[in-house]
């Protein structure tokens, strides 16, 4: 695990967009992992700007995305879909023969994680990761409990993740989640974790303390050869 540390959540960001930029243009075509939420969100921004001055940047890249939260009110705006839409898939200009997605109002969620497994396999491994960490260390939406999933697949959410101050503000707060299990994660080549936000502080004490369990999924990280962990200087 390899720790880079910034003075400001903008420089972090733009290591981000350094090793992704130098990836894609490594392998144009390569499987992009894409998570929501503001950690990635300004590393995002620099890879559509990056692409406004040079239309070829990102033409052949292939995205799955990381999550979903499920059970959600019909038509709530709280998804990771609309997150990652507005943020990355429609600045980069992924269409939608490159794009995979679980439907956070599917019908069947079981099969649509299968359906979400069956690609990755088909498609995969992913070539870059985009991970950030929960206040309770899960990764993706891999909660801590006595074992961890290795396939997409529907998840319990954990009561420390419903805690979390934007998911309390809902009318219909996420019943469940679905999310890309440990097993993609971990075959992935490069895996790029965002820390930013006072909120992560306790975490990323919990993650440089090099023990892996199942209680703290964000640990099984250091069982991977290629995880690059970008911290905000808010976060230390």
């Amino acid at each position: 695990m390899h720790f880079h540390y910034f003075s400001d959540y903008e420089s972090m960001s733009e290591k981000g967009f350094e090793l992704i930029k130098e990836e894609i243009e490594r392998k144009p075509d390569l499987l992009f992992c894409v998570a929501s939420g503001g950690s990635p969100a300004g590393t995002y921004q620099k890879l559509a700007a990056h692409r406004q001055v040079h239309p070829n940047f990102g033409s052949e890249l292939r995205v799955v995305k990381l999550d979903e939260w499920g059970g959600l009110e019909a038509g709530s705006a709280f998804t990771s879909e609309e997150d990652v839409q507005g943020k990355f898939i429609r600045p980069m200009q992924i269409s939608s023969d490159r794009y995979w997605s679980v439907d956070p109002f599917t019908s069947d969620p079981a099969l649509a994680c299968q359906d979400m497994e069956e690609i990755i396999q088909k498609e995969g491994p992913v070539d870059i990761c985009i991970l950030g960490i929960g206040v309770n260390g899960h990764i993706a939406l891999n909660e801590p409990g006595e074992e961890l999933q290795l396939p997409f697949h529907v998840c319990s959410l954990a009561e420390s993740t419903l805690a979390n101050g934007m998911i309390k503000t809902l009318k219909q707060a996420p019943s469940f989640g679905m999310t890309m299990g440990m097993r993609s994660i971990l075959q992935s080549q490069m895996i790029i974790l965002f820390i930013a936000g006072s909120g992560k502080k306790q975490a990323f004490e919990y993650l440089k303390e090099e023990q892996v369990s199942t209680q703290f999924p964000a640990s099984f990280l250091w069982l991977h050869p290629n995880v690059q962990v970008l911290v905000d200087s808010v976060v230390i």
